[in-house]
């Protein structure tokens, strides 16, 4: 291969051992520091990361960068790689999307189309905004470096022809970076470093396609420096008013990042300004450039300027229409000695995103992705990690983009497994959809079925959990729940995505009772007549409550408490019951039979009687106690006889009175009757 992708190489070859070797020097020496494994960070973040190169392909690429990314509007993620695959004159160009956040990748699907054992390298992947796909990369199909192209209008199922850019083919070309105008598809702009000119090479050049990359006119040199300086690693991007601009590594004074710009489609371009200078002499290199939807360029490099801290990951940011940038911003909000190298930075939805490779965790070969997200280039967010391993693998050369409605992609050359692999995660910043299912009424004991299928996520639900109201909970799309007890319950369902992001659904569900209650307090008993019996049904048991009691004595009488007593007034045997029912309805009867003794003579009768005895006695003493007072009455009222003269002669003693005849009723008292009267004797 020509001198770019040889040097890259030659690098990697210098010191990928030495980073071996220090790698298992650091594990042996510092394993004891190993720190504790962080807690998870707050949602939404970065997804698992997921290795791209599988068969046909069997590692990535040695020259960088070996990956570029783009989000389409459609919500996939767009990728090419180089890699290899058997092939023993080197890497060729590969193709894979992913439609479900970046979880699964297609087959890779190899571009080029050359037929010799030649190498590609250094792929560049923009996209129109019908989803059609772009890939520009460095090709040495013709004996040296090149740049190649090739698109697809079938979402990646299959490639034009390969064309070539560059219109000069005996010296070397690399570093593409492509765009396309967002109004014509046709309109293709390609920039790359170029070597034709020895005496102020490396260049950039620029060219475009008016035909859709059928083919390329003539390549023009965009840095108008008349000296010997090096340019290097330019990226292009294009506004939404189709204003072209261009940054790229310049040292024609010191190391610096210049842009420029073209206002008719490329046909020409301004002269060339640095995004942002210092006071020294100080390296800035590996520029990245994106335009958000208000024509904003936003413009992010690697800078030495800062001794205590270099390199870190600067940014400034140019509003349409001016010519100025505005103040450097420092990204990386590490303030260590870790060097931060290699940005890739995107603008979508609102949000600009920066991905860069971090030393910050420090032992060998432990270059890290680190991200970072601002909503105006100017305030930056706190870092974060964005591979998911924790061993201390080498990742570098992110690429980044963003969708639009937030969503984050990531490629990166990754070294966890054997050898160089380009892995890729997602930041999914949308929350699903929970979908528990309508509500439902099912009796108690029987199997009620729960299905969350129905949720959704932008990419895909990985995790449900369910807690079905009754202290129990269960995990899964799906399952079944019984419930023991009747009752009003809520289900909720909680859904996540692989970012962390949770949402939860409630399903009301109406349990049934169906079960009776069990009476208690009934039993067969024998009991004197007159004499009170206690019934007790407050024992009786529901599986939610007894509401309501019933007793049926048999006789005629009833009563509708828990407890009671009654007293049978006859003898006899009586069938009796107690019902018991619950709030739902249910009711059970339990049946006994009373067995009522008759009881002769009974003390109470006695009583009764002695009572009404002594009352006639009372009764009698009374009458007689009355005739006896009538006849007193009448003998004090009798009149006495006239007092006879006293004689001489002596008469003869009256008889005896005779026996009293029976007394008679009780007359009222009457006058005497004069003819009653004793006359007096003669001769008074």
């Amino acid at each position: 291969m020509s001198r770019v992708p040889e040097r890259l190489a030659s690098r990697v070859r210098r010191t990928l051992p030495i980073g071996i070797v220090t790698a298992l020097l650091a594990v042996s020496l510092f394993a004891f520091l190993t720190p504790p494994a962080a807690a998870a960070p707050p949602a939404p973040y970065w997804g698992p990361s997921v290795q791209i190169d599988v068969p046909p392909v069997y590692r990535a690429s040695f020259a960088a960068p070996p990956s570029s990314i783009a989000a389409g509007t459609d919500g996939v993620a767009y990728l090419a790689f180089a890699g290899w695959s058997g092939n023993t004159g080197g890497d060729d160009i590969y193709f894979t999307k992913s439609s479900d956040g970046g979880r699964t990748w297609s087959t890779p699907l190899r571009v080029n189309d050359d037929i010799g054992n030649v190498a590609q390298a250094q792929p560049r992947l923009a996209l129109d905004p019908a989803n059609n796909i772009y890939i520009a990369w460095t090709d040495t199909r013709g004996g040296t470096n090149d740049i190649y192209f090739s698109k697809s209008i079938n979402g990646g199922s299959s490639f034009s022809a390969n064309v070539r850019v560059n219109d000069v083919t005996t010296n070397s070309q690399s570093e593409p970076s492509l765009a396309v105008d967002p109004v014509n598809p046709h309109l293709v702009h390609v920039v790359w470093t170029d070597t034709r000119t020895p005496i102020t090479g490396p260049d950039i050049y620029y060219a475009n396609s008016t035909n859709g990359g059928l083919s390329f006119n003539p390549s023009v040199r965009l840095n108008d420096d008349p000296g010997a300086a090096e340019q290097s690693t330019p990226a292009i991007a294009v506004a939404p008013n189709r204003n072209v601009y261009a940054v790229w590594r310049d040292p024609r004074g010191s190391p610096e990042i210049y842009y420029t710009r073209s206002l008719d489609f490329g046909a020409t371009w301004s002269l060339n300004t640095y995004v942002n200078g210092d006071a020294g002499n100080v390296d800035q290199r590996n520029p990245t450039i994106a335009i958000d939807a208000a024509g904003t360029v936003y413009v992010a490099w690697t800078d030495y300027r800062n001794q205590n801290t270099a390199p870190d990951i600067l940014e400034a940011w140019l509003s349409s229409g001016s010519a100025t940038f505005s103040a450097k911003v420092q990204v990386n909000d590490d303030r260590g000695i870790a060097p931060q190298i290699n940005p890739s930075i995107s603008a979508n939805a609102g949000k600009i995103q920066l991905a860069w490779a971090d030393y910050r965790t420090g032992g060998s070969s432990s270059y890290d992705i680190y991200t970072s997200s601002s909503t105006d280039g100017t305030t930056w967010s706190q870092n974060t990690k964005v591979n998911d391993d924790s061993l201390s693998n080498y990742q570098d050369y992110p690429s980044i983009a963003v969708d639009s409605v937030g969503d984050v992609f990531a490629a990166f050359l990754d070294t966890r497994a054997i050898g160089w692999d380009v892995y890729a995660a997602t930041l999914d910043v949308v929350a699903p959809t929970a979908n528990a299912g309508s509500a439902v009424t099912a009796d108690q004991g029987t199997s009620v079925a729960f299905d969350g299928t129905a949720s959704a996520d932008n990419f895909r639900v990985v995790g449900y959990s369910w807690d079905f109201g009754d202290g129990t909970t269960a995990t899964g799309p799906t399952g079944s729940h019984v419930y023991a007890t009747p009752g009003d319950y809520t289900a909720t369902l909680r859904v996540w995505d692989a970012s962390g992001n949770t949402a939860t659904d409630t399903r009301a569900i109406t349990v049934l009772d169906t079960l009776a209650p069990v009476p208690k307090g009934g039993g067969d008993r024998t009991v004197d007549e007159g004499q009170s019996l206690f019934f007790d049904a407050f024992a009786s048991t529901d599986n939610v409550g007894v509401t309501a009691y019933s007793w049926n004595f048999g006789d005629n009488s009833s009563a509708s408490t828990a407890t009671a007593s009654h007293v049978y007034a006859r003898p006899g045997t009586y069938s009796a019951s107690v019902t018991v029912s619950d709030a739902a309805g249910n009711t059970a009867t339990s049946t006994f039979t009373v067995t009522v003794r008759a009881v002769s003579p009974k003390a109470s009768d006695l009583l009764g009687m002695i009572q009404i005895l002594e009352a006639i006695v009372a009764f009698l003493a009374v009458a007689l106690a009355f005739v006896g007072w009538v006849l007193y009455r009448r003998r004090k009222e009798e009149p006495r006889p006239a007092a006879m003269p006293m004689s001489m002669s002596v008469r003869p003693p009256a008889p005896p009175p005779e026996p009293m005849p029976p007394l008679p009723q009780a007359q009222p008292p009457k006058e005497p009757d004069p003819l009653d009267m004793d006359l007096p004797p003669k001769g008074s």
